[in-house]
């Protein structure tokens, strides 16, 4: 079939269904996905990546993720990938600091007892006590650089890393590593829809 018939029969698919479906939908009006576009991480996607909120968005199945909605763009898909890193290092801390709590008690590591332990008390506090490791901030105004549209391949290679840093990862933890890979997958998968 050729390109030319695929589209008028996606075309004509939408006036049957009543656009319905994913695919025949418009873009929703709003460019603002969600509290998290006036906070801190929304300040690293602008400052440090040269992402803009009202970026046109984009329809599309997303290959490799399944966190970002139909309609998208690189901001959100920012926002998403950030907020996403930050709250895996939240996670990660909690579970930490109640692991040492439960050996406190004397439980010994790899037992049922220790694993249930753990569970109950990183359930019982959602938020890492006493720490500072993932705090996000804004970063400096200096940091702004430039667009991330017309940004060369290391450049951007080279954002998304103080990008991770910015919202609190230290490249010393592996959630840095995997913030910085989320981040590039989010963006290739956002330049290369599958459909």
């Amino acid at each position: 079939m050729s390109l030319g018939s695929k589209l008028l029969l996606s075309v004509v698919s939408c006036a049957i269904a009543g656009a319905s479906l994913p695919g025949c939908a418009t873009p929703p009006e709003s460019h603002d996905p969600g509290s998290a576009a006036s906070g801190p991480v929304a300040q690293v996607c602008q400052n440090v990546l040269g992402l803009s909120p009202t970026e046109r968005l984009t329809g599309g199945n997303w290959l490799g993720t399944d966190k970002l909605d139909y309609w998208t763009s690189h901001y959100r898909g920012c926002l998403t990938s950030l907020a996403g890193s930050a709250q895996s290092a939240r996670d990660a801390e909690v579970v930490q600091q109640s692991e040492q709590q439960c050996r406190a008690k004397g439980l010994n590591p790899g037992s049922a007892d220790l694993a249930l332990c753990v569970l109950q008390t990183a359930n019982g506090h959602p938020e890492p006590r006493g720490s500072t490791s993932v705090a996000p901030s804004q970063p400096p105004a200096s940091a702004a650089p430039g667009s991330f549209y017309f940004a060369s391949a290391q450049k951007i290679g080279q954002r998304e890393q103080v990008a991770c840093a910015a919202v609190g990862l230290s490249p010393s933890q592996p959630e840095f590593k995997s913030c910085v890979q989320d981040l590039r997958a989010t963006f290739y998968a956002i330049d290369h829809p599958i459909d």
